[in-house]
């Protein structure tokens, strides 16, 4: 077996929004990659999880809202990169701009070693 980084993309190129949300189900090392696109002079992103097996839709149902946990803001970089590593998590992550970009745009992946099985072949 070997290990292989596998990478998630939250926000591309974007300037407001929520993006997509991610669940992981293992527990696994990971690290959000924020990057500025341009010359940003403002916004932030929002780092939220809903950990373990809550039901996530984008409309509430039943009357229960995903309940979001804010992990870290990150102040959106122009023209560079700032890692958050989070550590060792699982659940349903997301990437929110909670402050408009202006200037740029942003891009945010989430970084997580998976273990690849292979084959091994013997030879002939």
């Amino acid at each position: 077996m070997s290990t292989e980084n596998v990478t998630y993309a939250y926000q591309v190129t974007a300037t407001n929004g929520v993006g997509v949300s991610q669940f992981f189900l293992e527990p696994t090392f990971t690290t959000f990659r924020t990057t500025g696109n341009g010359s940003v002079s403002a916004g932030a992103v929002t780092i939220e999880c809903c950990p373990g097996n809550t039901p996530m839709t984008d409309v509430p149902s039943l009357g229960f809202a995903p309940a979001w946990t804010a992990l870290t803001t990150i102040a959106v970089p122009a023209n560079s990169t700032v890692e958050y590593r989070a550590g060792i998590v699982s659940g349903t992550f997301r990437a929110r701009i909670s402050t408009p970009v202006t200037g740029g745009t942003v891009t945010v992946l989430a970084i997580r070693p998976e273990e690849q099985r292979g084959w091994s072949r013997r030879s002939s």
